[in-house]
């Protein structure tokens, strides 16, 4: 799904080697947000390397044109930590936004918001603007956007920052359930917090320390 070889950039990765295998479930902790932020911006091609290589879906990021670096990110759902979302959109809005610049039908859609939205314990308003609302909230509405894309890999960034044990659960119930829905796909956990380590079903675990990364046993 995602691959880096021998990664460099300059102040922030040493040669560094990463691989987030299909099917997989991977978990990367980094030392601080700067540092998480530009992994994600790393793998879904934001940010280009000084040398070394990143391949998303099996090809190589410097190969590919623009429509199909922008093909290959469609395949790749985001949970930013602060939820992403546009401010002067409703919260359904927000939601279904993406829908409109990938050509998806809305058919039944609002039907699988919906219900997203009621097994991960969203229980506000999807007609709210999302200013006022608490910033787990906004993520819960960007986790709930992402996968109404159904894509073939998830990025999660610090998903699970502030939740309580109750949403945090039902949040957590639901991401197990996402991952094993579509055959491959694969999700990619980023966090600065150790202990978002007791949530996560990894089958990796890596950390992020003086440019390398280093997997645990």
């Amino acid at each position: 799904m995602i691959t880096l070889e021998c990664a460099n950039l300059r102040g922030f990765l040493d040669c560094a080697s990463l691989a987030v295998s299909k099917g997989s479930v991977c978990a990367v902790l980094t030392e601080t947000e700067f540092e998480k932020n530009l992994l994600l911006r790393i793998f879904t091609g934001l940010t280009r390397l000084d040398s070394g290589k990143i391949f998303i879906f099996g090809q190589e990021v410097s190969s590919f044109s623009y429509t199909e670096l922008n093909n290959a990110r469609k395949r790749i759902g985001i949970v930013p930590n602060n939820g992403g979302l546009v401010s002067n959109l409703k919260v359904w809005e927000n939601i279904m936004l993406p829908l409109s610049y990938h050509s998806s039908s809305h058919h039944d859609m609002d039907e699988k918001m919906m219900t997203i939205l009621g097994k991960i314990g969203y229980d506000d308003s999807v007609s709210a603007l999302p200013g006022p609302l608490p910033a787990y909230k906004k993520r819960l509405a960007g986790l709930a956007r992402a996968m109404l894309m159904e894509p073939d890999m998830m990025i999660y960034d610090s998903v699970f920052d502030g939740l309580s044990s109750d949403i945090r659960g039902k949040a957590l119930e639901t991401i197990t359930a996402f991952q094993q829905e579509k055959e491959g796909r694969a999700s990619l956990f980023l966090d600065t917090d150790e202990s978002a380590l007791n949530y996560i079903k990894a089958n990796n675990i890596y950390t992020l320390k003086k440019g390398k990364f280093y997997e645990r046993n």
